[in-house]
């Protein structure tokens, strides 16, 4: 079994006490858990950076 690095220590020593077929299942689990959070830094950065450069390009904030 090859271990996942995104587990935790209580999901590993949860996933090392089951069979092989049930770590997949949790190893599965927790990147189905990570993807969303993921897609969701990765697009509020990028958003966050689109603003930035537009905000540059216009001569920067004015009071």
């Amino acid at each position: 079994m090859t271990p996942l690095l995104a587990q935790c220590v209580m999901c590993f020593r949860n996933a090392e006490a089951q069979n092989a077929g049930r770590a997949r299942a949790l190893n599965a689990g927790i990147v189905t858990l990570l993807v969303p959070l993921l897609v969701c830094f990765v697009l509020v950065g990028w958003l966050a950076y689109r603003r930035r450069a537009r905000t540059m390009a216009t001569g920067g904030l004015s009071d």
